[in-house]
């Protein structure tokens, strides 16, 4: 009963304590669109002038250009070129998650053939730890088996 008592409690104190925050998911639709006028007068222009590179639109609107803020290729993060997916090592992928790590180092590398040889490794060293190790469960129970009957 105590405990229901203090999760009813808590449970209040949260929704009184987080009920003044409700101004901060109001929309604004005005502020959106002031943020937008740059971004959209760009994309006109881009319309407007199919074969406009990037280079020439740098030249002629440097203010444009240079408020943009680019944003590089958003792949898996740690994807470059001999860096593990998401910081972990290619090994442990192909140890720990076996077939499907491999997978993804191969993929989240772009094809890299240094990392994934070294989930493909992992994954044969992963692979053969289990089977090792059901060996010798199975030897066990057997040698059980034999010495009670």
């Amino acid at each position: 009963m105590k405990k229901l008592l203090l999760s009813v409690f808590l449970v209040c104190l949260a929704s009184i304590t987080f009920a003044n925050d409700a101004d901060l998911f109001k929309l604004d639709y005005n502020s959106v669109q002031a943020e937008f006028t740059e971004l959209n007068q760009l994309e006109s222009m881009v319309i407007a002038n199919t074969d406009l590179t990037y280079s020439e639109l740098k030249l002629s609107n440097k203010t444009l250009v240079n408020n943009l803020k680019l944003i590089p290729d958003m792949g898996i993060p740690g994807a470059a070129a001999g860096e593990p997916v998401l910081g972990i090592p290619s090994f442990l992928w192909g140890c720990v998650f076996g077939v499907i790590g491999l997978a993804v180092v191969y993929i989240g590398t772009d094809e890299d053939k240094v990392e994934t040889k070294k989930a493909l490794w992992g994954c044969i060293t992963g692979t053969g730890a289990v089977a090792i190790v059901y060996l010798v469960y199975w030897i066990t129970v057997v040698n059980v088996a034999a010495s009670v009957l």
